[in-house]
């Protein structure tokens, strides 16, 4: 006979209060999933919750208002690239490219480009002539084509260096001004994060997940919090009505009449006359009023939650000061600061790429461009300092050269550097270390590190050699 082991659950149970049992009401929580969100209840909810549209703009508008930079060293070329994005209206295009991508979960920038072929055939990039506008269309009104995602032939040389392997071959746009379909070559692709291919809402599969979908819950508190306290302010003063013998007159047939005659009467007075008359034997009125302890902590607490899940800091969402002990929003910033980078490198930066190759396409087939330049993309910080942080950078910067300068004297002094190699090291463009300009080979050589240019003057040489010669 074999011997039964005892069942073991790995948990805590205790039968008294029902703790770890199904009895138990703080383990009877469980996950599930909203309801599914129509895009024309996103579209209202952007429309008539500024907050809301607060949420999905501050980011977007965050990414693109401090500029970018190329890494190009002619001026020329520069002009070039600044002059066709302004003309493109770049800035504003991906501003509402990324608001619609947060809004509704993605959305798709359609480049009108001249190459001498249809909006729905691939881009021929021997033949890019110019580009016209880009048109921004939100996820709503695009439906990607499925089955042409594993379509991929790298003998295309039609095809630009970006692999397209995974991504739609068309889109079809059905645009309140018309529907049409345009090749996967000539469109800009936003995407609000990334999805698992068995999510439970398909036609977010290939886009992403709008914002609300996320912070709903957080944001219907909030809002209805701050409501909820204007309410209670309207009543947090009740005014309190005794007569006597008020029971007795209410059982009576007409009872309920004289009680309201009596409370209109006195409210009627109190409106006109700012003051209430009442019997000083049988009556009294007088205000209660009800504490709001608490109620600025509940608030706070929503909008911090709001403020989590949105990862936008109550002083840009709220225009609220920052709040402790010594409290100045520096890290609440840098978090601001290191979400709208996230931002620009997912979703603006590789379809920024994508433009600027089309952009030489078309400057260097229009010769305003010798050859195709190297770009290295780069956003511009975001934090723009103040005059006095400015000035402290700039103090340390004099004093950090100083250091270098006594430094490099110290070599020289030493024997070890001549001045043409110091001068060699600060005309160099990028900034100079003085243990760089060292020669190992002079060194590990034994080598005098004076002859040649730049050696001292020895004034005893300058008397002995010449006798020496006559000699």
């Amino acid at each position: 006979m074999t011997k039964r082991k005892a069942y073991r659950a790995d948990e805590y149970v205790n039968m008294l209060n029902k703790f770890g049992t199904k009895q138990d009401n703080s383990t009877a929580y469980e996950f599930r999933q909203g309801g599914i969100v129509p895009d024309t209840t996103l579209t209202e909810h952007y429309e008539t919750n500024g907050l809301f549209a607060k949420i999905i703009d501050a980011p977007a508008e965050e990414a693109v208002k401090h500029g970018y930079d190329l890494g190009l060293k002619q001026s020329d070329v520069t002009q070039f690239f600044e002059d066709e994005l302004e003309r493109l209206d770049w800035e504003d295009k991906a501003a509402a490219a990324i608001k619609w991508s947060r809004l509704f979960g993605g959305a798709l920038g359609v480049m009108l480009i001249n190459d001498g072929r249809g909006i729905d055939e691939p881009l021929n990039w021997r033949n890019v002539r110019g580009i016209e506008e880009i048109r921004v269309y939100e996820r709503a009104v695009v439906y990607p084509d499925y089955s042409s995602l594993y379509n991929y032939d790298y003998r295309d040389a039609t095809r630009s260096s970006t692999p397209r392997f995974g991504m739609p071959e068309y889109y079809q746009v059905n645009s309140v001004y018309g529907q049409f379909w345009v090749h996967g070559s000539r469109c800009l692709v936003f995407r609000n994060g990334m999805v698992p291919e068995r999510t439970m809402q398909p036609f977010y599969r290939f886009w992403g997940i709008p914002e609300y979908l996320r912070i709903r819950r957080e944001l219907r508190e909030t809002s209805t919090s701050h409501s909820m306290g204007v309410k209670m302010l309207e009543r947090s003063v009740q005014a309190v009505y005794s007569m006597k013998e008020l029971a007795q007159t209410l059982s009576t047939d007409d009872g309920m009449d004289v009680v309201i005659r009596r409370l209109q009467a006195i409210d009627m007075a109190r409106g006109i006359l700012n003051s209430v008359a009442i019997d000083s034997e049988g009556e009294s009125y007088e205000f209660k009023t009800i504490p709001m302890a608490g109620v600025k902590d509940v608030i706070d607490t929503t909008c911090n939650m709001l403020s989590a899940v949105t990862s936008i800091p109550q002083t840009i969402l709220f225009g609220r000061s920052p709040a402790g002990q010594n409290a100045t929003g520096k890290s609440d910033l840098e978090n601001w600061y290191n979400y709208v980078e996230k931002i620009q490198k997912l979703q603006l930066k590789g379809n920024m790429r994508m433009l600027l190759d089309v952009i030489i396409a078309a400057g260097v087939s229009q010769g305003k461009i010798a050859e195709k330049p190297e770009i290295r993309l780069a956003f511009n910080p975001l934090w723009s300092v103040s005059e006095d942080e400015q000035a402290a950078i700039d103090q340390q910067q004099a004093q950090t050269r100083q250091i270098k300068a006594q430094t490099a004297q110290t070599y020289m002094d030493m024997g070890v550097l001549r001045p043409s190699e110091i001068r060699r090291g600060l005309a160099q463009e990028s900034e100079y270390q003085v243990e760089e300009l060292l020669d190992p080979a002079l060194l590990d050589d034994g080598g005098d590190l004076w002859d040649g240019e730049d050696a001292p003057v020895d004034p005893f040489a300058v008397v002995l050699e010449p006798l020496a010669s006559n000699v």
